[in-house]
């Protein structure tokens, strides 16, 4: 047989004939151990570091999308309202559309939660920071202010991937009314 393949193992077999044929010796052994033990930590490191920036952006994206959902929620109401108010804590926007219809929007126990005009009660979105978020009306540029923080989710050395600031934004209230003037 003077095929290709049996000529390479052929010369092969002849670079290996110093070695022992009987198995593995004790000393193979304690150097493969040896470096699996030097290796082990150092690739678990990498692959742990890479779940928990993995997990610490998407506890980030879900911030943004309390945010996000908070904002979507309220601009339809405020859009089709024809008269509101905020009230004195600041933690509860009261709508009324043009069918008279009051919608009540209350920030409370890290919600934004929805009161209809019976007085049936919902949670809308969760994970607010209720010591930071609130409404607020400003009379002399005729807008409702809403500030808006999710909760901290993000602990330890990943502290700087939390929304740190309440998010700002102003729903324009120019051709509406107060409630109570």
């Amino acid at each position: 047989m003077n095929c290709y393949g049996v000529k390479l193992i052929n010369k092969l077999n002849k670079g290996f004939k110093g070695l022992n044929k009987n198995g593995i010796s004790l000393v193979e052994v304690v150097i493969s151990v040896a470096l699996i033990a030097v290796i082990s930590p150092v690739l678990y490191a990498v692959f742990t570091y890479g779940v928990d920036v993995y997990y610490s952006y998407g506890r980030y994206v879900k911030q943004q999308d309390t945010v996000i959902q908070v904002l979507n929620h309220l601009r339809g109401d405020v859009k089709n309202a024809y008269k509101f108010e905020v009230d004195d804590d600041n933690k509860v926007l009261t709508l009324i559309d043009s069918e008279r219809t009051q919608r009540i929007w209350a920030i409370d126990d890290n919600k934004l939660k929805f009161i209809d005009s019976v007085g049936n009660e919902q949670d809308v979105v969760e994970g607010i920071d209720t010591e930071n978020s609130y409404f607020e009306y400003s009379d002399s540029e005729k807008v409702i202010v809403l500030k808006i923080q999710p909760l901290k989710t993000n602990l330890g050395k990943y502290t700087a991937r939390n929304i740190n600031k309440p998010i700002t934004t102003e729903f324009s209230v120019k051709y509406k009314e107060p409630i109570n003037p």
